[in-house]
């Protein structure tokens, strides 16, 4: 399931000077008030304030947070319980964790805290929830859809040579023909200035992302050899090799097609639900940007 904009991880807290006391209100999220104290609770400072800008993105978080949990209890009627929350929590650590790391260490060398981690697995059960919820409404795809998922999501890896005409192209042919190593040439020969120095490799991705006849070419060369067919485009003369291709089954591309349906879903509402909150931060700690769903720090 693809994740929500407000359900985000986060890197080491920047530890520094910062803020009133821990009783004074940050923000309040529909009438329900935030305080300093709640948001320094879910950061792992090490007796250290945090600053102004660390102090800002998790704000930002729980503001996000506060409105997807109001907004599933008012929609959905959803509200984990504490040993949901507990047992998610111990999914999410084993999940992430590496081998032999301590529950302390992972959220440490994190920055935050267990109340981050459980704030977390709570947004992370409504949406898995949720999502449930709307793909169980979701309809099956037609065959035309399948195949545009399909095709949108084969991944491919190819090289090419690219040349100016279709009988320098020939001669690459002829070259390779006889033995010669394809990036070597393509480090000699190709005007691709941007792919020659890596011997033509221009990685992986969608073949969409190519000229219509470059991409109609690398979804059926063969992979590992080069393709016996000179493609040409308005850059010039290729010669091909496809050294992977990854195309989803049809049960793979329906998966996709609907995991995409309900992450599309799944946004609208939370996009709707922010913008029928209300939100307002003390200006001491930033101002809330409901375009960007986080709060812009103050300056310094």
């Amino acid at each position: 399931m693809k994740k929500l904009s407000y359900l985000l991880v986060v890197g080491a807290v920047a530890l520094a000077a910062c803020g009133s006391g821990s009783g004074a209100v940050a923000a309040t999220v529909n009438g329900e008030n935030l305080t300093v104290g709640q948001i320094e609770a879910l950061l792992d400072t090490d007796g250290a304030t945090v600053s102004k800008d660390q102090f800002a993105q998790f704000l930002g978080f729980q503001i996000q947070w506060l409105i997807a949990e109001a907004a599933a209890k008012t929609d959905y009627g959803l509200a984990p319980t504490d040993d949901e929350i507990t047992a998610e929590a111990d999914r999410i650590f084993d999940e992430v964790s590496a081998d032999g790391e301590t529950r302390a260490d992972f959220l440490s060398s994190r920055g935050f805290t267990e109340q981050f981690l459980r704030n977390y697995a709570r947004q992370s059960l409504l949406q898995t929830a949720i999502g449930d919820l709307y793909l169980a409404d979701t309809p099956e795809p037609t065959q035309e859809e399948v195949d545009a998922q399909r095709d949108g999501s084969t991944s491919v890896c190819v090289s090419h040579i690219l040349v100016d005409t279709e009988q320098e192209a020939e001669d690459v042919m002829t070259r390779l023909g006889d033995g010669e190593d394809f990036a070597a040439l393509a480090t000699e020969l190709s005007t691709d200035t941007g792919s020659a120095p890596a011997g033509g490799d221009l990685g992986c991705g969608a073949p969409s992302q190519y000229v219509e006849s470059f991409a109609e070419a690398v979804k059926v060369a063969p992979i590992g050899d080069v393709y016996d067919q000179i493609v040409e485009s308005t850059f010039g003369f290729h010669v091909i090799m496809v050294t992977d291709r990854t195309v989803p089954t049809d049960e793979e591309a329906i998966q996709l097609f609907k995991d995409d349906a309900v992450a599309t879903q799944m946004q609208d509402w939370f996009l709707a639900a922010v913008e029928a909150s209300d939100v307002t931060v003390t200006e001491e700690y930033g101002t809330w940007d409901s375009t960007s769903l986080s709060v812009v720090p103050p300056a310094s």
